[in-house]
């Protein structure tokens, strides 16, 4: 009995399959006749028993539960099985409630900001196609009512000064857009624009190309560079134009003594004073010397309103107050400012010269100036020294021979002599003398001046200078 089950347990043994038939799926008995059938799936082990009352609750518990699939890879799964939801607590609500109403501000906020920049986009983009419409317009005249004007367009007139005039006169609407759009199509240009001055008649249907056209100068104006140097009479001014081809010397005359000149402040003030009728010029000591470029086609009128420009610039409104301190007018100050200059030969000694002047105007005995400078602009042609003869002439510009200043400036005094005129130098000097370079000596009597003087003919034999 005990062989014969050996024998049975020997019958019932078979090979194991090896990994790689494993992996195949297929694989034999080595000793066994016939193959094995197909593995039964594993029968999961049932919970051990229990009572009926525990089982129960424990189903229920498993029941509630509902398991999730999760993929582990190679197509296998496995249950998870989710955590229990608990309830949201009171704060919890409140603090989830606040955060959808912030939600729900920002998402209005941003709302209203994006129509805001739209509203904003579309109001810029119509001012500006309405703005580029009347600009296109008025370059352009392509829909303008027909005004006809007559402008008078002035000598060597700017394209502003253009703009202006056209505006006024109804021709065209905006005079910034003109002065661009010419600016523009002139800035390749090798000669600068000019305009021809006169009376022209022109139409607003006439676009800004066509209006440049009628009144532009279209001949090539050569320019013309003029220095002016300080101390120049009007009469040595004038020849220096005449000389570079500039105007006639009737033609300056006319535009110094009777043209109207405007809108300068010293002119104002000129008018309010009672000018000698001695004067020789009106407007001597106000073309102010410097370094100027003219057309060489410009007119007299022109010329001297530039000069003029340029003294109103630097004749600041500051000196004008110091003109009340000084208890003088303008034309008194720029008249001693001329003797000055033409006195003096270097512009240290401006200042001293000007205190010199000064003392003797508010003297009660030595009002008389005695500067040869005067006698020289009365004579008919400048002596390199003037005679006893010479300082006896019959002029009201002979400052020998008449107390206080002469009826006019004597010349157009630079900025130095000018500051001169205005802060002179205090001191108690009452004559100076030019030394053999140039230079002033200074004295206080007439006594100190004569010994001066004698020195100075002694240092002029030696071919020295006084110590």
């Amino acid at each position: 009995m005990k062989e014969t089950n050996n024998q049975k347990k020997k019958e019932k043994t078979v090979k194991l399959p090896s990994l790689s038939e494993k992996k195949r799926g297929t694989y034999a008995a080595s000793t066994a006749k016939k193959s094995l059938p197909a593995k039964k799936p594993a029968i999961k082990p049932q919970p051990p028993k229990k009572s009926a009352a525990l089982f129960a609750e424990s189903l229920k518990k498993i029941l509630a539960k509902k398991p999730s699939v999760a993929k582990t890879g190679a197509g296998s799964v496995r249950r998870v099985s989710p955590k229990p939801i608990r309830p949201a607590t009171v704060a919890e609500k409140k603090a989830r409630a606040a955060e959808m109403r912030a939600t729900g501000f920002s998402l209005a906020s941003t709302l209203v900001i994006a129509l805001i920049y739209i509203g904003v986009v579309v109001g810029i983009s119509a001012i500006l196609s309405t703005c580029g419409i009347r600009w296109a317009n008025d370059v352009f005249a392509l829909a303008k009512d027909e005004v006809v004007a007559t402008v008078s367009i002035p000598e060597n007139a700017t394209v502003s000064e253009v703009s202006t005039i056209l505006k006024d006169g109804g021709l065209i609407e905006y005079p910034a857009v003109f002065r661009f759009w010419v600016n523009f199509k002139n800035r390749d240009s090798e000669t600068p624009l000019a305009f021809k001055a006169g009376d022209y008649e022109l139409r607003s249907t006439l676009n800004y190309d066509q209006i440049v056209s009628k009144i532009r100068d279209r001949k090539a104006r050569g320019i013309v560079k003029i220095t002016i140097p300080e101390g120049y009479t009007v009469d040595e001014i004038i020849a220096l134009f005449v000389s570079n081809g500039m105007g006639t010397r009737e033609g300056f005359i006319d535009a110094i003594n009777n043209y109207d000149y405007k809108n300068y402040t010293f002119i104002a003030k000129l008018k309010e004073i009672q000018l000698s009728p001695d004067r020789k010029y009106r407007l001597e000591g106000y073309l102010y010397p410097d370094t100027y470029e003219f057309y060489a086609d410009a007119k007299e009128v022109a010329i001297i309103d530039k000069l003029l420009a340029a003294f109103d610039s630097r004749f600041e409104k500051d000196y004008y107050a110091r003109l009340d301190e000084l208890g003088m007018n303008i034309d008194q100050v720029i008249t001693l400012a001329s003797i000055v200059q033409k006195e003096g030969k270097f512009s240290k000694d401006f200042y001293p010269v000007a205190g010199v002047f000064y003392n003797r105007l508010n003297s009660k005995n030595m009002r008389r100036l005695q500067s040869d400078a005067t006698v020289q602009y009365c004579l008919p042609e400048r002596k390199a020294e003037l005679s006893y003869t010479d300082l006896e002439v019959d002029n009201p510009y002979n400052t020998y021979r008449n107390a206080g200043l002469p009826p006019s400036a004597i010349s157009n005094p630079g900025w130095d002599a000018i500051q001169a005129a205005l802060y002179p130098e205090q001191h108690k000097h009452l004559f100076f003398i030019s030394d053999t370079d140039g230079s002033m000596i200074f004295a206080d009597t007439e006594a100190q001046h004569s010994a001066n003087a004698a020195k100075l003919r002694e240092a002029k034999e030696k071919g020295t200078s006084v110590d």
